[in-house]
């Protein structure tokens, strides 16, 4: 296969188990975000992301996670000095403006995906947005004005959830998924996804870890499942650049291309 010169990095907010109290919110939606830049972007953001860790974390190591990052858990105890969250918070907020990306959210209702299908017909939630995104991914890249070619690169969920990933990966490759794609060979340089733990420490599944959980607040507030966030908040701030120009789009529409909620 030929080599990449895009990489589309990904990450789930929520789980896939169809078997939770779906009436809590907390449980009841999932969400897989995939951040998407030419590979020498990706160098780019690696060294804005290791410059900021060394500034307040004195290492390059530590692996970026949003819920640590919120509670200021050790290794991100300076955190919870405001100043210091507060110049945090605007380092970061710089590499998402000045970053060159494009991100696609799917958001999945489990509990309405139940309702619709039945427990037992119920299709793996995990899956089905894995479809979504690769869909959208594969529309993106051939709207390109040169060709280009792309991988993906997820983050791993162990043992037999990679398997899951691995398989419906090759499944909707192959073209037979529920979104019946074609030309994938044309356009995806592998017939295999990528899968990385969070220890590897690689950039893009850190900054797309950072980016997933203001996707999914902004796809439930556009689908009236949401209150809107707080206006003057952090998250509405990285939510405003993500809907300026960073979700994908086509003709400036970004639902249905950046953005996919499943089912309506």
């Amino acid at each position: 296969m030929n080599k990449p010169s895009v990489r589309m990095y990904v990450d789930e907010n929520g789980t896939h188990n169809l078997r939770e109290d779906l009436n809590n919110d907390s449980n009841r939606y999932l969400c897989l975000s995939g951040i998407a830049m030419y590979l020498h972007e990706h160098s780019n953001l690696t060294q804005r992301i290791n410059k900021i860790k060394q500034k307040y974390f004195g290492s390059t190591d530590v692996i970026l996670h949003r819920r640590e990052l919120i509670s200021g858990k050790e290794p991100f105890g300076a955190l919870r000095d405001k100043e210091i969250r507060k110049s945090f918070d605007e380092d970061f907020l710089q590499v998402v403006l000045s970053i060159n990306y494009r991100i696609i959210s799917v958001l999945i209702d489990k509990k309405t995906h139940i309702e619709k299908s039945g427990i037992f017909n119920a299709r793996d939630p995990y899956v089905i947005a894995l479809e979504y995104l690769m869909q959208q991914y594969l529309y993106w890249l051939q709207r390109f004005d040169s060709h280009v070619m792309g991988d993906i690169l997820a983050e791993s969920r162990g043992g037999k959830e990679d398997m899951i990933t691995k398989e419906a990966y090759k499944y909707v490759y192959e073209g037979k998924g529920s979104i019946k794609l074609a030309d994938t060979d044309k356009y995806f340089s592998s017939k295999e996804i990528k899968l990385k733990r969070k220890k590897d420490n690689i950039a893009g599944l850190q900054f797309v870890d950072l980016l997933s959980h203001p996707a999914r607040r902004y796809i439930l507030s556009q689908n009236n499942r949401a209150p809107d966030i707080k206006p003057d908040s952090y998250e509405q701030r990285i939510v405003n650049v993500l809907v300026k120009d960073k979700f994908g789009r086509k003709n400036d529409i970004i639902e249905g291309n950046g953005t996919v909620f499943f089912p309506k």
